[in-house]
């Protein structure tokens, strides 16, 4: 029998990038609804996850949380998926967008969102620069291709 896949989320949360990364590997999997400042700071779910946020998901007696790692380890652990790299060349480019996209589009958006602006002499010293750059560097990375990593559809589309 299968490890038993649990996804832990809140539907107003960025748990949908994982709902939508399970469906694309096609395994069963049981969702556990949680509650801002309820169930999600109880101690069930911190035994899962001590910062109290979500997505996580438990397979088996591991568990992933943060969104690229559990992106990235769905397409490793589900390879029939074909969802991971394939090559060097694929891993380099999957590993390096995937993680821009954890890393300064998140930064980046919540920024925006909660209105906060550097002042160009100060940009440096975020990691995302600036929304600008974010996005520069996101057109850049699909100006010759539709998905992330080349020709197929990959985790790190998602």
């Amino acid at each position: 029998m299968a490890d038993k896949l649990t996804f832990y989320t809140n539907p107003m949360s960025r748990g949908r990038i994982i709902r939508w990364m399970l469906e694309e590997v096609g395994q069963p999997y049981e969702t556990v609804i949680l509650g801002y400042g309820t169930s999600m700071k109880g101690p069930d779910y911190l035994a899962i996850n001590p910062m109290g946020k979500v997505p996580a998901i438990k397979h088996g007696a591991a568990v992933v949380t943060e969104g690229a790692a559990i992106c990235a380890y769905l397409a490793d652990v589900f390879p029939q998926a074909n969802l991971g790299p394939t090559n060097n060349e694929e891993r380099a480019r999957y590993y390096r967008w995937m993680f821009f996209a954890a890393g300064p589009i998140e930064a980046a958006a919540n920024a925006k969102a909660m209105g906060w602006t550097a002042t160009e002499d100060k940009e440096r010293m975020l990691g995302f620069g600036s929304m600008k750059h974010v996005l520069d560097a996101a057109e850049f990375a699909l100006k010759d291709t539709q998905h992330i990593d080349g020709d197929r559809f990959t985790a790190a589309d998602v």
